[in-house]
């Protein structure tokens, strides 16, 4: 498992999303008014998600930071997930480029391939997809398990390739977290569950 370290790459992404996803809100807010009508209707909702997209990397911002000393963890989705990301922004690319250059709608598609660019980021893992912090676990969106919350761990072998090992986490019946992680980040996860006092599990129970 990595040293504790604080999470530079992770804070700089929202930082950049943050500052380009506010400059698409207030950027698609004059383009509604010059549209007007259902079309400028349409670009003052996709300023509102804009907006939902600043508070998103705000939350994750603030998390991230009051965290400080994290360790990242090679987490990793099914390929099938990976596949089904890459379509989607895809699809997004292709109709940022289409508003952009054939209706002339350049905010609206601006915020269309930022969104896509963001979608990879988070779904594709170019930045780290679980941290493990002194209160428990932190992924990129700032959503936060803690070690307060679980009663019991699990690993067991995953599919695929490279090989993944999948964590299983909760509390009585629940369960809380689920990740497929690295070969090299097991021993250090299990070993600070351990210590925190969560009680192993054998998969499947």
């Amino acid at each position: 498992m990595k040293a504790t370290a604080f999470p530079v790459s992770t804070v700089a992404f929202h930082v950049v999303a943050l500052a380009f996803f506010g400059g698409c809100a207030a950027w698609l807010v004059q383009e509604s008014q010059a549209l007007g009508g259902r079309r400028g209707m349409m670009a003052l909702a996709v300023a509102v998600a804009s907006g939902g997209q600043v508070l998103l990397s705000l939350v994750a911002l603030v998390a991230l930071l009051r965290a400080r000393a994290l360790v990242a963890l090679g987490s990793r989705a099914r390929m099938g997930t990976y596949l089904q990301i890459l379509a989607g922004m895809g699809l997004l690319a292709l109709l940022g480029v289409h508003l952009v250059y054939s209706e002339a709608r350049p905010a609206l598609g601006s915020f269309c391939l930022g969104l896509a660019v963001w979608l990879g980021a988070i779904g594709l893992h170019l930045v780290p997809g679980l941290f493990l912090s002194g209160e428990g676990f932190i992924d990129p969106l700032g959503r936060r398990t803690r070690f307060s919350e679980l009663e019991w761990f699990s690993f067991q072998k995953g599919d695929g390739e490279p090989p993944r090992v999948l964590l299983q986490a909760g509390r009585g019946a629940s369960l809380r977290l689920e990740a497929r992680l690295a070969h090299d980040a097991v021993d250090g996860v299990r070993g600070r569950l351990l210590q925190v006092g969560l009680s192993p599990r054998a998969p499947g129970r």
